[in-house]
């Protein structure tokens, strides 16, 4: 009986045991592999105004070519034999919305703009997604010292207008709205959670557990905090409190890692181990495409997924976009998007819009965004008028709408927009465009352009013309303005003859007689043609009074937003940038008038007085031109000033623009720039950069020519003292690391200094201190001493230089101090090149704190020979470079407010 019991709890333990092993099924892996996508060449945050490089785009030669290729993606299959698939997170907003491109319709989305353009059809055929990635990038001087960067933002609500402009654009110019997102550096606030789970999109994607940096030097970048986060690669509803914890908000978070983090901490392996325990995963890992090595490390995340497909065979992952990932893990079947209903409900000249979705959806309110003809972009408010019924609370008018649109997604993330149409979109017939023709000519390709990837050119022979022609079916009967623009190529054509016809009857016909600005929008001609009728412009120019020019053609724009005066500034506030406070700043006001008609401007007001114009008023600004204005800003005190400028003019939609105004009054300082001509000078071979840190353009030279290069900053100083001597050169590895700095006064030597280009640039570089003579010819001559070892050095830089002034006192007289300088010195090393030692000889005209340093090519201190106070006359000292590595060190003496540097060279 015994024996029969203890079978019975062996058979029933074995049947337990057997049960519980089947119940612990392995759960699935979700892969969402993407990029966070910007163009970074031209970026840069120390200009407010950037130009960027499409090419990332449209070189077949570049990554985005090579990736979007449908047979690349078929080498990375999942589980399942589907090709990877990726999520593009495309940035946008702020840093990118000011942009100088004329090449793209709305720079602040040129990102998406061209990844539609040029990849839109693999998109499609990769089963990709497309959706936002937005840094929440603010021109900003947090530390009050006067030089005004690209930050990120401290806050969300800092950026929360121009992130509702971004996702304006998205929607209503590509029909593409996020429902998917990664923030940018991994920044998120409550501010910026509660927003996007209430108003916007459920699934975030920027989890960055553990990682957590404080630090904010300017210009600030990747300040986040996921110390608090979960760790698990498992999606959470974050907090309302705490956006890092689990809680009861509406979307969704996950955890993210980048190509490069995956590898390294590998966490394909946790991902797998975790579903092989029976818990689902979705693993966000990404990288930026414009880096070199991302097509090798898609290859290298899908080798790693194969190889823990191996390790755990019950485990199988599919490459999903985001929102299918979400779905997926949600266990959801449901696809269909809700049935969406938009309509107008116009009363006179308002309007407002009535929305109507057939279930709940995520959002508090359907997003409905407006663009008018002033080609501003508005999010409307909305208020319920009953079940899954909202309409618009305020109303626009009617006289200036072009387009509106809406957005919903369910609560699973299946999205519906729809769209109405005020006004026909723009056009931009390229050379490449159906709607381009040449009518004769002998015309030839160019891998110059201002849209697209090229242009067409024909050189002009005396007895020879050309012509070509852009045309257009007008789609609705309306005001409509056309542009034209050139590519940069030289000995362009300047008599141009453009003849505009509608239905070849012409309408206007228009001569140029000089050379138009290139990259640039030249306004023809307004037209109002019937709907239905072909619009034709075509362009000639004859060789007979221009032989051998070259005739270029590229793209016409046909816009209908058509405004009747209309008052446009780029600036969205003044900064004079740090001034002096013993001198007035000049900054130059550029007003354009965007309208069909004359538009007077009749006061400019100051707020505060600070800022004042000689510009007579009341003053008119023609049809599609500008007038530069120069305002005169008169510090008062020293420290951040703040203004508002009032232009007051008959534009209709803004008669009172107000633009703040800011300064950052400082001690007297004088900063003379490359672009200065009657203060900076060059001798040798020097070139143009458009890489810059101060002003629109830098300098630069190539090293080791003959004669060596050099240039010299002059200038007569308003007041006799102390003064700091700063140096800035933009970013930059590829500069020399040995540059040669003298500071003369009435053409003599009073200080050396030599620097590694390299080194803090990007920033102001103290060189030093010199006492300096007022209304005397003081100068800082940068040369290429042509012993430059940095083997990536090319070049020797110049940009701007800064003479700040610190104190008046010397203890000495204006004549003592001339012989002071004078008659210290610093003696090249002997011997030189040297091992193991070298003697360094120096003199001081006075007793002096004397500080005799040895430091190494990265600034780094190698040994201080001498710290103490010592009596006027000839000193020596012996350097012992014992143990030290071959190569160039410095050494610098530092005597009182002197400064001297000199190299030396160890050679073992």
């Amino acid at each position: 009986m015994h024996q029969r019991k203890t079978i019975n709890l062996f058979v029933i333990l074995t049947v337990i045991i057997t049960i519980t092993g089947s119940t612990i099924a392995a759960g699935k892996v979700y892969l969402v592999i993407g990029s966070d996508t910007a163009i970074w060449e031209g970026m840069n945050v120390g200009r407010y105004h950037c130009t960027y490089n499409q090419s990332l785009y449209t070189d077949p030669d570049r990554n985005t070519y090579k990736v979007m290729n449908p047979d690349f993606r078929a080498d990375l299959v999942d589980s399942y034999g589907q090709p990877m698939k990726m999520t593009w997170w495309m940035m946008a907003g702020n840093i990118f919305r000011y942009a100088t491109n004329t090449n793209m319709p709305v720079p602040n989305i040129m990102t998406l703009y061209l990844m539609k353009k040029y990849h839109g059809e693999e998109v499609r055929i990769n089963g990709d997604e497309l959706t936002l990635h937005y840094h929440t990038f603010f021109w900003s001087d947090y530390d009050h010292d006067g030089v005004f960067y690209w930050n990120q933002a401290k806050t969300f609500l800092e950026s929360k207008d121009d992130f509702n402009v971004t996702l304006a654009q998205f929607l209503l110019e590509e029909h593409v709205f996020p429902v998917s997102f990664r923030s940018g550096w991994h920044y998120m606030d409550n501010d910026w959670q509660h927003y996007l789970d209430d108003r916007i999109l459920p699934y975030s994607m920027h989890n960055d557990y553990p990682h957590k940096k404080t630090s904010d030097p300017e210009p600030i970048d990747n300040i986040y905090d996921w110390s608090e986060a979960p760790s698990a690669f498992v999606p959470y509803r974050p907090s309302r409190e705490n956006y890092q914890l689990p809680g009861n908000g509406k979307g969704w978070e996950v955890r993210s890692a980048s190509f490069w983090g995956t590898r390294v901490n590998d966490y394909m392996d946790t991902v797998f181990a975790a579903a092989h325990a029976g818990t689902d995963q979705v693993a966000c890992f990404w990288s930026h495409l414009p880096q070199n090595d991302f097509p090798d490390n898609m290859q290298m995340i899908d080798s790693l997924a194969h190889r823990y497909e191996a390790k755990y065979p019950d485990v199988q992952f599919r490459y999903c976009t985001a929102i299918e990932a979400m779905q997926r893990w949600r266990k959801s079947t449901d696809e269909t998007a809700p049935a969406l209903i938009f309509t107008d409900d116009i009363s006179g000249n308002d309007v407002y819009f009535n929305i109507s979705s057939d279930e709940d959806i995520f959002q508090q309110q359907p997003f409905v965004a407006i663009k008018d003809i002033y080609e501003n972009y508005s999010v409307l408010e909305c208020a319920s008028t009953g079940s899954h019924q909202w309409k618009t609370i305020q109303p626009v008018p009617l006289d200036a709408l072009a387009k509106a649109g809406v957005t919903v997604c369910d609560t699973l993330g299946n999205q519906a927009l729809r769209f109405i149409n005020y006004l026909p979109d723009e056009v931009f017939i390229d050379n490449q465009d159906s709607g381009y023709a040449e009518i004769y000519g002998n015309w030839s390709n160019s891998s110059a352009y201002a849209w697209g990837t090229d242009s067409r050119t024909v050189e002009l022979a005396a007895s020879d013309s050309a012509k070509v022609k852009w045309s257009y079916r007008v789609p609705q009967t309306t005001y409509y303005n056309l542009f034209i623009q050139f590519p940069d190529i030289d000995n362009r054509a300047s008599t141009i003859t453009f003849l505009i016809s509608e239905n070849q009857i012409p309408i206007d016909t228009i001569q140029v007689e000089t050379v138009q600005n290139a990259k640039q929008w030249h306004f023809l001609r307004t037209v109002q043609p019937e709907q239905g009728s072909e619009l034709t412009v075509e362009m000639s120019a004859k060789g007979q009074v221009q032989p051998g020019k070259i005739l270029t053609a590229d793209v016409l724009k046909i816009t209908p937003l058509v405004r009747d005066k209309s008052l446009e500034i780029n600036e969205k506030y003044i900064d004079f940038g740090p001034v002096s406070v013993e001198d007035s700043a000049q900054y130059i006001l550029k007003i354009t008038n965007t309208g069909i008609h004359e538009l007077q401007v009749s006061n400019l007001i100051s707020a505060r007085q600070l800022v004042s114009s000689a510009e007579p008023l009341p003053f008119t600004i023609k049809p599609m031109y500008y007038k530069e204005i120069p305002l005169i800003l008169m510090p008062v005190e020293i420290g951040t000033l703040s203004d508002t400028l009032e232009i007051e003019s008959d534009d209709p939609a803004n008669p009172r623009f107000k633009l703040p105004v800011t300064a950052e009054v400082m001690n007297y300082f004088h900063i003379i720039d490359n672009e200065d001509s009657s203060e900076y000078e060059e001798y040798g071979e020097w070139h143009t950069s458009n890489a810059n840190i101060y002003g629109p353009t830098s300098r630069y030279a190539w090293l080791n020519r003959t004669p060596l290069a050099s240039a010299r900053f002059h200038a007569k100083l308003k007041k006799s003292g102390t003064y700091e001597i700063y140096e800035i050169v933009p970013s930059t590895v590829n500069a020399t690391n040995d540059a040669l700095y003298e500071v003369l006064v009435n053409a003599n030597t009073k200080a050396t200094f030599h620097v590694d280009q390299n080194q803090g640039s990007g920033k102001w570089v103290l060189l030093g201190k010199v006492y300096l003579l007022a209304e005397t010819e003081i100068e800082l001559r940068v040369s290429d001493t042509g012993n430059n070892t940095n083997p990536s050095g090319a070049v020797l830089r110049t940009d701007a230089v800064r003479f700040t002034f610190v104190d008046e006192s010397t203890g000495l007289d204006e004549g003592q101090t001339d012989k002071l300088l004078s008659a210290f010195r610093l003696e090249q090393n002997y011997p030189n090149p040297f091992n193991p030692s070298t003697v360094i000889n120096y003199q001081l005209p006075v007793t002096s704190n004397v500080e005799l340093t040895v430091y190494n090519t990265l600034g780094q201190n190698v040994q201080t020979l001498v710290n103490k106070r010592q009596q006027a006359g000839v000193h020596t000292a012996v350097f012992d470079a014992k143990g030290l590595a071959s190569g160039v060190y410095y050494y610098r003496l530092v005597a009182g407010s002197l400064v001297f540097s000199r190299k030396m060279i160890v050679l073992k």
